[in-house]
Parts: structure tokens; sequence; C-alpha cells
């Protein structure tokens, strides 16, 4: 895989992350042509990613087992809308991702900047710093997030682009460091041990996840499941137990809008996944969109160009960009879309 690849849909980047390990499935949340780029180094066993996107994105799946991940948001703008992560807000002095028991559940504000760490078992352990050290084969990986301060991520932060922007693989242990002006350190390893070690001394964030994110997960495992259910607020409430204000409430802080327009989103994403994979001849955009529950043509193309950027009929050109792409990923297809 190059170092640095751009990407204009959810699809292509989908495909440039399971070359890298990552199975996931990306929806697009804000409108307007994504657009973005996936930046990967390799050194040795240590893998290092730089993704960046201008639309808000929602990502879910599992993650490697074999390795252990750290993310750390790039953006350290306090103004900024927030990343979240399982609910939880991430702003820039946290270390995110780590319990390799959880699955993947992010998502983006529409500037994103995001550095992730792969690194195998066993390499944080070797360069701990001795005696009285918390075990790193399995203490931090106990925690999803890890609060760090403004010290240890600055430099973090640095070796990080310093690494991702090399032209030649060399190791990061014993690559030079960046100049003594921008407060260089000794390699990214021992570097990255000593921020875990220091997350953990401070870690004093409650282990329980913020309010109404496990409803939302609910009816997102839910829609999987019941593919062809037609869905309603009411229908929405009476699954999950809750009043309308609590789901409302529940996906407008995760997911930055209502149940309806989430779930409606995933539909239209639903429709340009068959478009990609569409057989010449063998299906018709009108037919695809009423599968889906999109009866009405016109709102129909409103809506697909308003969050892709384009018309249904321009997407058909391009599946054989993404020929092969599919490995059966569950989608929700639905009969009918009410509300």
């Amino acid at each position: 895989m190059a170092p640095l690849q751009s990407f204009q849909a959810v699809e292509e980047l989908e495909v440039k992350l399971r070359e890298v390990g990552l199975d996931l499935r990306l929806l697009q949340l804000s409108n307007g042509r994504l657009s973005g780029n996936l930046i990967t180094r390799q050194f040795g066993p240590l893998r290092l990613l730089r993704l960046q996107a201008n639309r808000s994105l929602h990502v879910a799946g599992g993650k490697p087992r074999d390795r252990r991940m750290i993310a750390l948001n790039l953006v350290h703008d306090r103004n900024a809308p927030p990343l979240r992560a399982h609910g939880t807000a991430i702003g820039a002095d946290v270390l995110f991702g780590l319990d390799s028991q959880t699955d993947v559940h992010l998502s983006t504000p529409e500037r994103m900047d995001l550095a992730v760490v792969m690194v195998n078992p066993g390499m944080l352990t070797r360069w701990s710093s001795g005696e009285g050290s918390p075990d790193l084969e399995s203490e931090p990986f106990r925690f999803n997030v890890l609060p760090i301060d403004t010290a240890s991520r600055a430099p973090l932060q640095r070796w990080l682009l310093h690494l991702l922007s090399l032209q030649v693989e060399t190791s990061p242990v014993v690559a030079a460091p960046p100049s003594e002006a921008d407060g260089g350190g000794d390699g990214l390893l021992p570097l990255l041990v000593d921020v875990l070690e220091q997350g953990l001394r401070q870690r004093g964030w409650p282990d329980r996840p913020p309010a109404r994110i496990e409803l939302v997960k609910q009816l997102q495992r839910w829609t999987d499941e019941h593919p062809l259910e037609p869905i309603s607020l009411e229908s929405l409430c009476s699954q999950a137990y809750v009043g309308r204000r609590t789901l409302i409430q529940g996906f407008q802080e995760h997911l930055g809008m209502g149940p309806m327009a989430y779930f409606k989103l995933r539909r239209l994403h639903g429709v340009r996944r068959e478009l990609l994979e569409a057989q010449p001849g063998a299906a018709t955009i009108s037919g695809l969109a009423a599968s889906w529950g999109f009866l009405n043509p016109g709102h129909f193309a409103r809506d697909y160009r308003r969050l892709f950027g384009e018309l249904p009929s321009a997407t058909l050109p391009r599946r054989s960009g993404f020929a092969g792409r599919s490995r059966g990923t569950a989608v929700d297809h639905s009969s009918a879309w009410s509300g």
C-alpha cells in the first residue's frame, strides 16, 4: 500500500482500511462530496495511520485481535465539535480506542484528523521503564480512553507527524528525532510508553459509558438484524422501551442528528452500495431506491445528491472502482420508510 492515498467515497476508504487490517463500516453523516487522505507507514511490526476527512463520518466495526490500537485526535481546537468514541467526547489530550475487547464506535466532526498506532503485543512491555511499572501488556488496554496532559501529548504528536511524513522507511526507535527546536525525543516507542504510564497514573474517568449511548447502539444493532422492518419514531421507541424525548436526545448527543435522519442516511448509503455493485442493465435506480423505501424519485434524487455531491446516475459508472469490494457486509434493506 502506498504511504499516501486519497479517497472520495466511504466505499473507497473501507477498501483502503481493510488493506491495513481494519475491517470497518463507514457512513457519511454530513452533506457534500467527501474527500480525504489516508497516510500509512510500516516500521517493522509497528504500523502508523493518519486519517483526514472533510465530512462527518460514523465508523463501526471490530478491532484487530492481534494488535494493540492507540488513537490520538490531532485536532487541538477546543471550539471544534467533538469527536466521539462510544459516546465519550474525545479532545486532543486523550488516547482512545485502546480496549481491544470493544468494537469501534466512532462519530467524527467535519474536520477530522486522526492518528492511529497499531503495535504488536509485547513491544510496549519491552520498552517499559522497568521496576514498578504497570503491566503495559494489559493494564492500559482495560480502558478505552486514557487522559494525558498537554506536556505528554505535544511531543507524542510531533513524533507521530514526523514519522508519518518520512519519505524513506526507517525504524522509529533508531530514527533521528525531530530537531531540538521541535522538542524531539529518543524514539516513538519509549515516548509512547511514557505517555501510557502517565495516563494510567492520572486516570480518573468513570468506566460507565455516557448516558444514552447504549440506547443508540441497541437500535443500530436492531436495524441491522431486522433490515426489512419499516421504521418510524414510534416503532423505535417501542423497541427500545423509551420515550420520544429520550430517543431523540440520545441520537442528537452521539450522532448529531435525530434517529429518523440517521436511519434515512443509512438507507441512502444502502442504495449507493447497491448502485456501485449493480451489473449493467440488472437494476434500475428507481427500483433500487424503492426497495430501500424511497418511493418518491424526485425527493430521493435530491437527498442523494445533497449527501454525496452527485446524482444516482453518476454513481453507476463508478462501480468498476469498487468491484469485488463487498464481502457480505451487513446492510439494512427496508421495504418501507415511514415517518
